[in-house]
């Protein structure tokens, strides 16, 4: 009976009917599960040595030098995170500027695959109980307490009123629980895709598709190819996306000197503190991040391939996040501030535009 279910499960991936114009950024999206299983793979290995709370940091250091390959597989458990950024990215910029907002259901669930994995990225950059880790958790926690209940929220998720040996281990038992909640999306992801099929650049009709074998699993390979290449060059650089000041123990009586979250969450960093005001930055953090939902429940793929204007718009839209991850990574101050209130301005603009723009097409086209 499971021999049966898994032959036809494979036939039904096998046979996928696929537009023939599919390049290999639609690869991402399983390029995009490889890394994810690698990075759960080396961070379940990781969950035997490591120990949080006070001995944190001193467990990372013994892993690294006494526990064989251990150096490398904290290594690639580090490094894999910032793949899985890169390669979401490209996948989120391809559906972007394609305008696969209007395949609601995998565009949702894409979604939300998106910000469990930023849940576990944070929560896994706190673990090394560095000084950048402690005094991002710090700042970036103390956020919520601007919220009706977030004083609450705060000392709960600190497990006390201040970042201590407990949020370590609080912050540790999610980051081991998380990841499994995003295989699960991945998995119904996936299913959704498989129902409404994939978006595609001249629009081809499914009479028009072609099986995904041969073709598509080839250029799949080529993609691991990448990946393999990617995790090769580690060797060569094994902490170019990590930060310097991380590489300090804790010391509670001095903060850094300009704290900074990891780069895959620097666009939403230069968003939060654009605004002036504590609670207009939260809500336009969370609003830069939730705003990209509504794509899929304004959007149709009539008005999507009608809009003759959306590519230059989508592709603008790139550029502000690329200009915003580097306004993320300097230091408060002029020109830097006004730069980043700008590139906020022109990022609430591109969402609220393409909103009004695919309601005036709707109503032309009706």
């Amino acid at each position: 009976m499971t021999t049966s279910l898994m032959k036809s499960y494979m036939k039904s991936i096998w046979e996928l009917p696929s537009p023939s114009t599919l390049s290999y950024l639609w690869g991402f999206g399983s390029l995009l599960g490889v890394v994810m299983v690698i990075q759960v793979a080396s961070g379940f290995l990781l969950a035997f040595y490591y120990v949080s709370g006070e001995m944190a940091w001193n467990s990372v250091v013994e892993l690294s030098r006494e526990v064989s390959s251990g150096w490398m597989l904290r290594l690639v458990h580090a490094n894999t995170a910032s793949f899985v950024f890169i390669v979401m990215y490209t996948h989120l910029c391809r559906g972007l500027v394609q305008g696969s907002f209007y395949l609601k259901g995998p565009w949702l669930s894409g979604w939300l695959i998106m910000a469990l994995t930023m849940a576990s990225a944070f929560l896994g950059y706190v673990l090394p109980w560095g000084q950048m880790s402690f005094w991002g958790a710090t700042v970036i926690i103390n956020l919520i307490s601007v919220l009706p209940t977030g004083k609450i929220l705060v000392t709960w998720l600190w497990g006390g009123f201040y970042v201590s040996a407990f949020t370590c281990s609080f912050f540790y038992a999610l980051h081991f629980t998380l990841p499994f909640s995003v295989l699960l999306m991945a998995g119904v992801h996936l299913l959704l895709l498989h129902h409404s099929g994939s978006s595609t650049f001249s629009g081809l009709s499914a009479s028009l598709k072609v099986k995904f074998s041969h073709l598509f699993s080839y250029k799949d390979m080529i993609n691991l190819l990448l990946i393999w290449s990617m995790l090769a060059w580690l060797l060569f650089k094994p902490d170019w996306s990590a930060d310097p000041v991380n590489f300090l123990m804790v010391d509670l009586s001095s903060s850094p000197i300009h704290i900074q979250p990891e780069w895959y969450f620097l666009h939403l960093y230069a968003v939060l503190r654009s605004i002036p005001n504590k609670v207009g930055g939260l809500i336009g953090f969370g609003l830069a991040f939730v705003l990209i939902t509504i794509l899929a429940a304004s959007y149709s793929k009539q008005t999507v391939s009608q809009n003759s204007s959306y590519d230059l718009m989508s592709w603008s839209f790139l550029a502000v996040n690329i200009i915003l991850m580097w306004l993320g990574s300097q230091p408060v101050e002029a020109p830097y501030v006004a730069m980043g209130q700008i590139m906020t301005f022109l990022y609430f603009t591109y969402l609220i535009m393409t909103m009004i723009m695919d309601k005036v097409l709707y109503e032309l086209l009706v």
